[in-house]
């Protein structure tokens, strides 16, 4: 009976390596990383070391949420860009077809020769080109030709038969000019006629900052995925050793039992650690997978399909997360936020916005007057040509001065609660941009605080485990010389087990503080030569458009 059970239980260890080690290929078969392969010691399996600099390359290459705020970012840029086609000069034209009928009355007939009816078929044509001044103003250079058919006769005698005219006269006119119209009070000035430029100018800074913030949070989320593999890694590591301090115990005891000096029962309590360890090490490779692939996530990549007999490549982790003695600074970190934090900045530009739109509001409570003023040159003939030399021979000049006021009867009931609005939400955004630096000052001083005792920690876990590898050593030594039971080993080795994770995780998590410091801070693109400036996204952005052509955009549209 004690056979069999050592028996499945050795087959039981065996297939959970087993299981481990193909779970293990299916996960890693291809995980889209150019990196170069090394071998493990045994060479069962191909290894792939991953340093930090090239996964965050990765990341940065093929994040979708990174690459889908650039486009955004330029997307508004070129939105600002499209305000300033307001000053765009545009050239009108028309045609104007008319027709009237009517019957005289006495005084119209007295000013036509004494006819009973009016009748007339106009043709005008009008073209010119418009534009609009900074400061409001609209000016409009133009002409206007009018074909003229009627039936007025300027011949007085030609009623003196009794018959009434019925032959039309067709005369063409014509005018050349300019005409002008200056807001003097509403819509007068810079502020009302640029606000929408500036507006879209702070919503394309916005959108930048957008940018940095998704890439601040994809390098935090990225980093923080790297140093959970390792802790992972690290934890599999620890386990793979505890199984070999277990089935070294599990070793011995089987040799003092066969030595008629040990008892069946420590053989069976030597099993139960093993398998327990084994166990554990199971989880721990879940663990593993899971963390490879929140990686895998991060950098777009999809899992690819394993096949049995195609081989298979595992991640290992290079860089080690190791500590720091550098001495944190709240006020310097608080300082840099004002310049390099995005959240900050967005807020900051937000109650520019409120600004620029209270500024618009006030000058909407103004009354309207307007300045007109046109000046050109009048031209008549019997043909197209001779009425436009009329014209252009300034013989007949033609001007208009004027003034033209608008007043609310009502006291201007939309521009009031318009202001009223915006400097209310002028008001919003400075607590919202107050709420911010409180927020990123709190955010900060935990951060700094975490960093720190976690540095700590890892000081007084190195003593830990340094003390229980060299207990271990001493217990080991005892045990075979017989004065030391297996269970004391096992312990020993479970306490050990225990301290190399507590520093394992201290370690991973005194990085990661570190990580939300420069979070925090808005330095953790600075920290890594990431930064961009617009230009640069600009530039990253054509390159990537370039990389999508209109078929793929046009696959992923619904039908």
């Amino acid at each position: 009976m004690r056979c069999a059970y050592e028996v499945w239980l050795r087959h039981f260890s065996h297939l959970c390596g087993l299981m481990g080690r193909i779970v293990l290929l299916m996960v890693f078969g291809c995980l889209g990383f150019s990196l170069l392969p090394a071998k493990d010691a045994d060479n069962e399996s191909p290894v792939v070391e991953l340093k930090l600099s090239d996964y965050l390359q990765e990341v940065l290459q093929h994040n979708e949420s990174i690459q889908a705020q650039m486009f955004e970012a330029e997307a508004n840029r070129r939105k600002a860009r499209g305000e300033y086609g307001i000053f765009e000069p545009d050239f009108k034209t028309s045609l104007l077809r008319e027709s009237n009928q009517r019957t005289n009355n006495v005084q119209e007939q007295a000013a036509q020769s004494g006819q009973s009816s009016f009748s007339e078929r106009n043709t005008i044509y009008d073209g010119g080109v418009e534009s609009l001044f900074p400061t409001g103003g609209k000016i409009r250079l133009g002409a206007t030709q009018s074909d003229l058919v009627n039936n007025v006769n300027p011949n007085p005698l030609a009623f003196l038969g009794g018959a009434p005219l019925t032959n039309f006269t067709q005369q063409y006119q014509t005018f050349v000019g300019a005409t002008v119209t200056q807001p003097l009070l509403k819509n007068a000035g810079f502020t009302p006629t640029l606000a929408a430029i500036r507006l879209a100018a702070l919503d394309s800074e916005i959108a930048f900052q957008q940018y940095r913030r998704q890439l601040m949070a994809t390098i935090y989320q990225s980093e923080g995925a790297y140093w959970n593999l390792y802790y992972a890694q690290e934890q599999v590591r620890f386990f793979d050793d505890s199984v070999a301090v277990a089935q070294n115990v599990l070793d011995d005891s089987r040799e003092k039992l066969s030595a008629g000096q040990g008892a069946e029962l420590d053989v069976m309590e030597a099993q139960s650690a093993l398998a327990l360890r084994n166990t554990k090490r199971n989880d721990a490779m879940q663990n593993y997978y899971d963390a490879v692939g929140h990686l895998q996530t991060l950098t777009g990549s999809a899992p690819m399909p394993y096949q049995i007999g195609s081989g298979g490549s595992a991640i290992r982790v290079v860089d080690e997360p190791g500590e720091t003695n550098v001495p944190l600074s709240y006020a310097d970190s608080f300082y840099q936020a004002f310049e390099l934090n995005p959240d900050y900045l967005i807020q900051q530009e937000k109650m520019n916005q409120e600004n620029v739109r209270l500024g618009f509001a006030r000058n909407q409570l103004l009354p309207e007057l307007n300045f007109k003023a046109g000046y050109g040159y009048n031209g008549l003939g019997v043909t197209p040509g001779e009425s436009w030399n009329v014209a252009v021979s300034q013989n007949f000049p033609s001007w208009s001065l004027g003034l033209e006021l608008t007043v609310p009867l009502g006291g201007n009931i939309k521009g009031r609660n318009a202001y009223s609005a915006a400097r209310l939400n002028l008001q919003q955004a400075y607590l919202n941009l107050r709420g911010a630096q409180t927020e990123i000052g709190n955010a900060l001083n935990v951060s700094i605080q975490k960093a720190q005792a976690w540095q700590q920690s890892i000081q007084s876990y190195k003593t830990v485990v340094h003390y229980n590898e060299e207990l271990l050593k001493t217990e080991f030594e005892r045990l075979k010389a017989g004065t030391v039971e297996a269970r004391k080993v096992l312990e020993v080795e479970a306490d050990l087990l225990d301290s190399r994770q507590e520093l394992a995780s201290a370690l991973t998590r005194h990085r990661r503080a570190l990580l939300e410091v420069e979070l925090n801070s808005g330095t953790i693109l600075k920290q890594r030569g990431l930064d961009i400036t617009r230009e640069e996204l600009k530039r990253q952005t054509a390159k990537l458009l370039e990389q999508y052509d209109g078929s793929s955009v046009r696959s992923a549209l619904p039908h």
